[in-house]
């Protein structure tokens, strides 16, 4: 009987895996979530058309989104994916916060790209399906234990967030070129918020979580200083502003998160 259970549980880590390797895999190369990354230093021969100059540094928020936050959470599941559900949540959730972002803030274009409900609805039923604990990815068992240092560098991310998604959000409704260039910025500081948020809870997987939000704001400051003038960026101060944070966060992250810590650290809130 204990053969067949953990003949099981390696099946279903297989195909899984599977999944979450073509899924990671879509989001780089069909969705451009490599190819757009690249463009504030590489007009990449990957891309599907040209893209626009004033659009450079709008596709470095695709590819932090995408490329980086959605992708990397698939990827970094392969170790050990049963271990790990809080990346898969975090995954559908950042999906549905990137859909609710651009029905808010363009319906128009909202109803125009229906086929992008149906791609990540499809992607999304057929993860949970593949995932052996789907409940505990929906609701996870683990009880919160709130790690106040890193909910505090969630505050001060809320803070330095919030005009780039207000400015993304008015740049969205203004937008008379039906794209979702905009409104995908204010859906990338929504998805960077909330997976602060559970790295803070400290269950499994918020190590990792916290890692790939970390190369997230290094990775947009870095854009930001590479592209300091373009519609979106962050500009100099910001762009190093986010470099020192993703660093500072970086670090926090393997502290505050190392294996065993939170048994004895002073600074967690049980929940």
């Amino acid at each position: 009987m204990k053969n067949e259970t953990r003949g099981t549980r390696i099946l279903a880590g297989i195909v899984f895996r599977f999944f979450a390797v073509v899924f990671a895999a879509a989001g780089l190369i069909m969705l451009q979530g490599l190819s757009e990354g690249l463009e504030p230093w590489i007009r990449s021969f990957m891309a599907s058309t040209p893209l626009p100059e004033e659009l450079r540094f709008h596709a470095a928020s695709h590819g932090a989104l995408i490329g980086i936050l959605f992708s990397f959470s698939l990827l970094a599941m392969l170790r050990s994916p049963l271990d790990n559900p809080l990346l898969l949540h975090f995954y559908f959730v950042g999906h549905l916060i990137f859909l609710g972002t651009l029905l808010l803030t363009d319906p128009a274009l909202a109803k125009q790209s229906f086929f992008v409900f149906i791609l990540f609805a499809a992607v999304l039923a057929v993860l949970f399906a593949a995932y052996p604990k789907r409940l505990e990815m929906l609701r996870p068992r683990e009880p919160k234990t709130i790690n106040r240092p890193l909910l505090i560098m969630s505050g001060i991310a809320l803070l330095g967030l919030l005009p780039f998604m207000i400015q993304g959000v008015a740049g969205q409704i203004g937008d008379a070129q039906m794209q979702f260039r905009w409104g995908e910025g204010t859906a990338l500081g929504l998805s960077l918020l909330y997976a602060g948020y559970l790295t803070a809870t400290s269950r499994a997987g918020a190590r990792t979580l916290g890692i790939v939000q970390a190369l997230a704001y290094l990775y947009m400051g870095a854009a930001s200083i590479t592209l300091p003038d373009y519609p979106g960026s962050w500009g100099i101060a910001g762009g190093a502003a986010a470099i020192v944070y993703g660093l500072v966060y970086g670090v926090v992250v393997l502290r505050q998160l190392a294996p065993g810590s939170s048994l004895s650290n002073p600074y967690s809130i049980q929940r």
